[in-house]
């Protein structure tokens, strides 16, 4: 599997990561550390075309700037594999850069993630995901629910990550935003 993915800025990264530590060691929630790093994700495939993906996120991010965005609270995707969240303000810019992403990449890729087509997508910030089950939710939601999460995020870069093929996730390849 695929994805293109942005990175938080430091600041942010760090709160995420204090969030993820207090949900394993209140919760007993390991499953986060599968995520190559506290991200944004634009587009998720089971397949990709490396070369054509390059050559055009290299485009996209060269005629695009940053951006800062806002994460509020937390939220949960449902299901058979639940996703604890922060969400984040979806913002003017984020959104001219996702139907970018989402203009070009599909025709390099196969199998879409159909969550993260524009009509469907809700950016977030994955706190827990793969380990939640009718167990720990309680806990996951006890730990977090009175805390006050709000963080000011700012995104610089997007990068292109293989999920699976490596066991640490490493980007394929890095893009920053404005060239």
């Amino acid at each position: 599997m695929y994805a293109i993915i942005s990175e938080l800025d430091t600041k942010s990264t760090e709160s995420v990561k204090v969030l993820w530590l207090k949900l394993k060691d209140v919760c007993n929630l390991k499953g986060i550390y599968d995520q190559p790093t506290p991200h944004l994700s634009w587009f998720v495939a089971e397949d990709l075309e490396i070369k054509s993906s390059v050559t055009a996120v290299n485009q996209l991010t060269g005629n695009n700037c940053g951006f800062t965005t806002q994460g509020f609270g937390i939220g949960f995707f449902t299901g058979v594999r639940p996703v604890l969240y922060l969400p984040l303000v979806k913002t003017q810019e984020m959104i001219d850069i996702h139907n970018q992403v989402w203009d070009q990449i599909p025709g390099f890729s196969k199998q879409p993630n159909p969550y993260y087509d524009p009509s469907n997508w809700m950016p977030h910030v994955t706190l827990a995901v793969n380990d939640l089950s009718i167990e720990n939710l309680a806990c996951a939601l006890g730990s977090l629910v009175f805390d006050h999460i709000e963080l000011s995020i700012s995104i610089d870069n997007m990068i292109i990550v293989a999920y699976g093929a490596d066991p640490n996730n490493e980007p394929l390849h890095r893009f920053r935003f404005c060239g």
